[in-house]
Order: C-alpha cells, then sequence, then structure tokens
C-alpha cells in the first residue's frame, strides 16, 4: 500500500505574527539612531573602550558589531576631547570616533631634575601660563592641604621641626603629560604629577611606604640632590651613600647646586659665576656648604631611580666625589685624594 508524506504544517497565524514582530523590534534596535550629548576626554594610550563607555550597553554592542562587522581600526585614538552632540548613525559615531578630537591635547615635558622655578619657566616661555602662576599654584596653602588630605605619601609630613608642608616640590613627578590647553592647564600638570609620584613611587617602593614622615621627607630631599648632582643611574646609590655618610658624622653635604634654589631662579640661568658669588652666603638656608644639613624642602622633583638610591644606598669609603670635562665621576676617600682629583681632571 502506497504510503504519501504529509504536507508540513504551516506554522499559526499567530506564531508568524510573533516571528515578525521580533524581526521588526531586532531590526529596529540595530537601525535605531544613538542620541548621544556628551564631552569625552581620551588620553594617551586609551582604547576605543573609553568612549564607548558614553553609551548605553545596547549602543555600546550596536557600536561593537559595526566595528567588527566593518572592519574597522580603532586601534590608535588620538588624545583629547571627543565633543559628542546629537543625533548618530552606528557609522557616522564611528567615523566621529575617527576623526581628530575636537579639542587637541597639548604636550607638556617635565624633565628630570627640574624645580618649580624651571616648570614655571618653561610654560611661561611657551605662553601657556602667566609667570609665577605654577609656583604660586603649588606653594598655595589650600592647594597642599587638598593633596594632603588626597595621598598617602604627604602622611606625617612635614617634618616635626616645620610647622607646615610650604611646597609641593619634590613630589611633582617629572614625565610627559598630556593636557587640554582649554581648561586649567597649571590644575591638570600638578593632579597628573601628584599621581604619577603616587603610582611610581608611593605604590612602589614599600621602603618609601614604612618611612616615617621627618626620614621621609629627608629622603625625598636627598634623592632631589642626587638628582641634580648625578645624571647615571649606575652613580645614583654611591653618591646618596656618599652625602648619607656625609650627614651622619656631621659634615656638611657641599652641593653647589643647592644654593640655586635659594635664589628662586631656574637652574639655566644659576650658573657657575652665580655659585661662586653666592657661596658663602650663610644666609641662604639652601646653602650646603654654608649651612650643615638637608635644605628645608626638595631642590628639584626627582625621579623613582633616585629615590630609590637614597632608600638602598651604596656602601663605600668615599666621602667626596667630582666630575670631570667629560662627566665621568671620580671618587676619593680623603680630602688629599679629592684635591689630587682636582688637579688631575678639572683642568
Amino acid at each position: 500500500m502506497p504510503t504519501f508524506n504529509k504536507p508540513a504544517k504551516k506554522p499559526k497565524l499567530w506564531r508568524r505574527i510573533v516571528i515578525i514582530l521580533v524581526l521588526l523590534i531586532l531590526r529596529r534596535s540595530f537601525t535605531k539612531n544613538i542620541t548621544i550629548n556628551q564631552k569625552v576626554v581620551v588620553m594617551k594610550g586609551d582604547t576605543v573602550s573609553t568612549l564607548l563607555k558614553a553609551l548605553s550597553s545596547r549602543d555600546r554592542t550596536r557600536v561593537k558589531l559595526y566595528i567588527k562587522t566593518h572592519n574597522v581600526n580603532v586601534a590608535k585614538l588620538e588624545p583629547g576631547t571627543y565633543d559628542f552632540s546629537g543625533i548618530y548613525s552606528k557609522g557616522s559615531f564611528v567615523q566621529t570616533i575617527l576623526a581628530w578630537p575636537t579639542n587637541k591635547y597639548i604636550r607638556i615635558t617635565v624633565l628630570e631634575g627640574r624645580s618649580i622655578y624651571d616648570i614655571d619657566a618653561s610654560l611661561t616661555k611657551k605662553w601657556l601660563i602667566n609667570q609665577w602662576e605654577y609656583i604660586s599654584f603649588v606653594t598655595d596653602p589650600t592647594i597642599i592641604s587638598k593633596y594632603q588630605a588626597k595621598y598617602g605619601y604627604f602622611s606625617t609630613l612635614p617634618p616635626s621641626n616645620v610647622p607646615t608642608l610650604k611646597t609641593l616640590e619634590g613630589f611633582l613627578y617629572p614625565d610627559t603629560y598630556n593636557v587640554d590647553a582649554s581648561a586649567n592647564i597649571i590644575d591638570q600638570l600638578v593632579y597628573l604629577q601628584l599621581e604619577n609620584f603616587n603610582t611610581k613611587v608611593w605604590k612602589a617602593n614599600q621602603d618609601f611606604i614604612v618611612s616615617q614622615g621627618t626620614e621621609r621627607y629627608r629622603d625625598v630631599i636627598l634623592a632631589s640632590i642626587v638628582e641634580k648632582e648625578e645624571r647615571n643611574p649606575d652613580n645614583k646609590a654611591a653618591v646618596a651613600g656618599i652625602f648619607l655618610k656625609r650627614l651622619q658624622i656631621g659634615m656638611s653635604l657641599d652641593a653647589d647646586i643647592t644654593l640655586c634654589y635659594g635664589l628662586k631662579q631656574p637652574y639655566e640661568t644659576c650658573t657657575p659665576a652665580v655659585i661662586a658669588r653666592n657661596v658663602s652666603d650663610k644666609n641662604n638656608p639652601y646653602n650646603t656648604r654654608a649651612v650643615r644639613g638637608v635644605p628645608p624642602t626638595p631642590i628639584s622633583n626627582p625621579t623613582a631611580e633616585s629615590i630609590s638610591a637614597v632608600l638602598h644606598p651604596e656602601t663605600t669609603s668615599y666621602l667626596y666625589y667630582l666630575h670631570d670635562n667629560q662627566g665621568i665621576i671620580h671618587y676619593a676617600s680623603t680630602l688629599d685624594q679629592h684635591n689630587a682629583n682636582k688637579a688631575a681632571y678639572l683642568k
């Protein structure tokens, strides 16, 4: 007896309607425009995720799918402010991301061993601030108090013989920073510098964390001198050891560069002739030839390497050092040896 295949049952009408409605909803969901009115700041190294955080989870998924299906390269974003204002399709939103930011970030480089006087002079020369604005900001008691409350490395500072912390000098970490030229440049820069110190020194060095107020501040002061006295990282620990030994035996630090800080001028204008004219000035508390002990504050903003050198000094028999005309360091254990080095290398 022949067999016959039964015809496939057609979906019931209500099921067909449900399927059509679901498809319409999905289509509408994935074609619906994106409405966003927001400025998003992108820093150097940020990914596209920084921009997508401004979207709803649904819009974020839609844009990610668009980027994937259209093979769009959003790996590198230009730092700056991306100003979204209005209604965007997925494509136009992505094109806005790929376009240059509406507000470019400017790049500011703070070199190692620069003081607040150097930084102020550099920003002034670039017409980014008025002269003394940076100095005024980082010595403002209200600003200092705000950051003391924010960062752990300021805890128990300053040392007991100083009533209040008078400057952020020493903690304004040297590096290259991107700041928004349309906003307060100094406020941004100082915040980024202190954040960098928090990351590269405070969080990265347990010995610095466990040191207490007077010792911690002294270490930053010594590191700021090491930063100015020795550029070669391989020699920093030995120089730090010499300074610590001098302090231990009651000898003056004899670092000529420190007196420049007491003159309140950039280091590039503090020439050897200026130092020679002021080397006997006992009224300058930063003159470490005339005044024993460490200066009242750091004299520059040191790197993590210089701070580490002070925390982990090299033990040697040396008490003296000098640099020849090629910048090569020469050590000595006695004054006679030091004088012989002067005769041999400072011609």
